[in-house]
C-alpha cells in the first residue's frame, strides 16, 4: 500500500525506505516522496514501541515470500530482524530520524465520496491532465465543491489546453464549498489504493477527502493519503463549452472505436489525425485516414445523424482517451463547423461526464 510512492533518490536515499512505527498498539507504515505520504495502520501485538526504516522494495519483496501466518519484527542493533515460521532473516536499514517528517494534520469534517465513484471519476480525467511544466495548474485535477459543479455535488476537470475531461458527482459529509488543485498522480495513487482494496468487504464504501490550505488528506480505512496542493488558478473553462451545435451524431462505442484503432494504423506520424465526416442524409459517419508511406483506410458507421453535413479532424489519441473511458453503449458527438471543439458525451449514462476536444486544424 505505501511503498508504491518510495523509490530511489540520489540526494536522499532514504525516501526509498519504509517507515515502520509503533503507534497504539498497532504498526503504522509509511513511505514519502516529499510531494505525497502514504501510511497504513496494521493490527497486531506490540510488545515493545519502537521505529526504524527498511528499503521498501526490498521488504515488499521479501515479505511476500513468507508463509501465511504470524510474522515478527525485532528490532536489533544490526537491523530489523524479520521472523516467520522457520525464516529468520535481518534487513539493514537507517534509524527512523533520517526520515524526513510526516506532516499531521488536523482534520475536521470532510467532503465523503463514494470510493468507486471516486476512483472511476479519476480515472475518467486524470489521462486529460498537461504533462508540461511550463504551467503547473494545468498539472493537477480541479476540484470545485459547490458552485459551477451544482449543490452537494463535486465536479473533477483537468486540460492540457487541447482537451477538457469533466466528471461531476455527488458528496456528503462537509457543507463548505471550495475549489482546489490536486496534483494527477496524488488522486491516482488514492485511486489505486482503493482498487488495492476491492475485495476487502471490511472497507468502508465512503473515502474522505479533507482539504487545508496547501494540503489534501485522502482517508480510506486505515490508509491515509497526503499531498501538497498545487498553486495557481485553474482555467474557467464553463464558457469553452458550447451549448448550441449545428451537428449532432449517435453512434455505437465500440463501433467507433474499432474504426479509429483502424484509421490510427494509417495516420500521419506526429500529427495522428483522423478525419470524421457526418452526412445526416444517409445517417452516417466516415471514419478515414491517409498516409502518403502506409496507405489509407475508412470506415462508414451507421447511426443517428442530425442537422448539417460537417467535418471534424482530431488528434485519434484525443478522441479514444475520451471514447474510451465512457461506459455507455452509444456516444454522441456535437459538433458546430470543423474549427470548433466537439463535445463528446455518454448516451443515455447516469453519469455526468463530459469531454470536449479540440479539432487540428489543417489548411
Amino acid at each position: 500500500m505505501v511503498s508504491h510512492i518510495s523509490g530511489k533518490n540520489v540526494n536522499l536515499p532514504v525516501l526509498g525506505n519504509v517507515l515502520l512505527k509503533t503507534e497504539a498498539g498497532s504498526l503504522r507504515l509509511s513511505a514519502t516522496n516529499l510531494e505525497i505520504a502514504v501510511n497504513c495502520l496494521v493490527r497486531g501485538k506490540v510488545e515493545i514501541d519502537g521505529e526504524y526504516s527498511v528499503p521498501a522494495k526490498l521488504f515488499l519483496d521479501y515479505i511476500s515470500l513468507l508463509p501465511s501466518g504470524k510474522v515478527e519484527l525485532i528490532l536489533q542493533e544490526d537491523g530489523l530482524e524479520v521472523r516467520s515460521g522457520e525464516q529468520e532473516t535481518v534487513l539493514k536499514g537507517m534509524p527512523a530520524t533520517e526520515f524526513p517528517l510526516l506532516p499531521k494534520l488536523t482534520k475536521g469534517q470532510g467532503f465523503e465520496l463514494k470510493a468507486v465513484d471516486f476512483k472511476r471519476s479519476v480515472s475518467q480525467v486524470a489521462f486529460a491532465v498537461s504533462t508540461s511544466e511550463s504551467r503547473p495548474e494545468l498539472m493537477g485535477i480541479a476540484c470545485y465543491f459547490g458552485g459551477i459543479a451544482g449543490q452537494n455535488k463535486v465536479a473533477f476537470a483537468a486540460t492540457d489546453s487541447y482537451r477538457l475531461a469533466e466528471r461531476i458527482m455527488p458528496y456528503g459529509g462537509s457543507t463548505v464549498e471550495g475549489k482546489w488543485i490536486v496534483p494527477a498522480r496524488a488522486l491516482n495513487e488514492g485511486a489505486r489504493i482503493i482498487g488495492a482494496y476491492k475485495d476487502d468487504m471490511n472497507m468502508p464504501e465512503q473515502v474522505v477527502l479533507n482539504f487545508t490550505d496547501n494540503q489534501l488528506v485522502i482517508t480510506y480505512g486505515n490508509v491515509e493519503l497526503v499531498s501538497r496542493l498545487i498553486e495557481g488558478s485553474f482555467p474557467d473553462y464553463k464558457p469553452l463549452i458550447p451549448t448550441a451545435f449545428k451537428t449532432e451524431a449517435t453512434l455505437s462505442r465500440a463501433e467507433l472505436q474499432k474504426a479509429v484503432r483502424a484509421a490510427s494504423l494509417f495516420a500521419r506520424q506526429g500529427i495522428f489525425d483522423v478525419h470524421l465526416t457526418f452526412d445526416p442524409a444517409t445517417g452516417t459517419c466516415v471514419v478515414q485516414s491517409a498516409d502518403q508511406g502506409t496507405g489509407k483506410t475508412k470506415t462508414s458507421l451507421k447511426g443517428t445523424v442530425t442537422g448539417i453535413e460537417n467535418k471534424l479532424t482530431l488528434n485519434f489519441r484525443y478522441l479514444n482517451d475520451g471514447v474510451s473511458s465512457m461506459d455507455a453503449s452509444e456516444i454522441r458527438i456535437r459538433q458546430i463547423d470543423p474549427m470548433s471543439p466537439a463535445l463528446v458525451l455518454p448516451e443515455g449514462s447516469k453519469e455526468e461526464y463530459q469531454y470536449l476536444v479540440m479539432p487540428i486544424r489543417s489548411n
